[in-house]
């Protein structure tokens, strides 16, 4: 399969084969997928929990208005944003930038002082605006991760149908430090895929 056979294979599965499991070995490259997607400033700002308590399933099912994938998915993965530890005073955005270790002390500082600098100027420093800011790097997360599954011929589902507050309470995080992004579903489809509908190319490319 070649990158645009799986782009078109993808698609929002809301059904999955229930008696069809994916084996550990290609979950484990999904994951992979998702570890060395890109991010701006190289920060990571992602966690990737797998749900695979079946009480647990029915209870994150409740809040993601109770759609089925959750419960028919073979994989199911929380993707959280992290939140107090992208302040360019913790410990965890030190050790990132710290762990660079083609720049010398002295860059390693003046890169953490442009990371401050562009999340004062560009993002904001409120924990609001860091997760905003977060959340939009954990999608590209996800979409390595749909499609190392699309290569290898699984299924998967994007979610954000959720209550986001009543999510976090069930899996019982803290919000300060981290909040649900999304939740992405795995597995096989039960059902015959539906034609894609994407707007023609001449409506949303432009040149100047």
């Amino acid at each position: 399969m070649n990158f645009k056979e799986a782009l078109n294979f993808r698609h929002a599965c809301k059904v999955f084969d229930e008696n069809k499991k994916i084996n550990s070995a290609d979950f484990d490259d999904i994951l992979e997928a998702g570890r060395l997607a890109p991010s701006s400033m190289g920060m990571q700002p992602w966690e990737f929990e797998v749900v695979e308590d079946k009480e647990l399933l029915q209870n994150l099912k409740k809040a993601c208005w109770d759609q089925v994938q959750i419960t028919t998915a073979s994989k199911v993965v929380v993707i959280y944003a992290k939140i107090d530890d992208l302040r360019a005073s913790s410990d965890y955005a030190k050790s990132i930038i710290c762990s660079r270790k083609d720049k010398s002390e002295d860059e390693q500082k003046a890169y953490l002082q442009k990371y401050a600098n562009m999340l004062k100027d560009n993002e904001g420093t409120s924990d609001k605006e860091l997760f905003g800011w977060a959340r939009a790097q954990c999608y590209l997360a996800a979409q390595n991760m749909m499609m190392q599954a699309a290569f290898l011929g699984i299924d998967s589902c994007p979610m954000e149908g959720f209550v986001r507050g009543q999510l976090e309470g069930v899996l019982g995080i803290d919000t300060k430090q981290k909040r649900v992004a999304l939740v992405l579903t795995f597995g096989y489809r039960k059902n015959t895929i539906s034609q894609k509908y994407r707007r023609d190319i001449k409506d949303i490319v432009s040149y100047r």
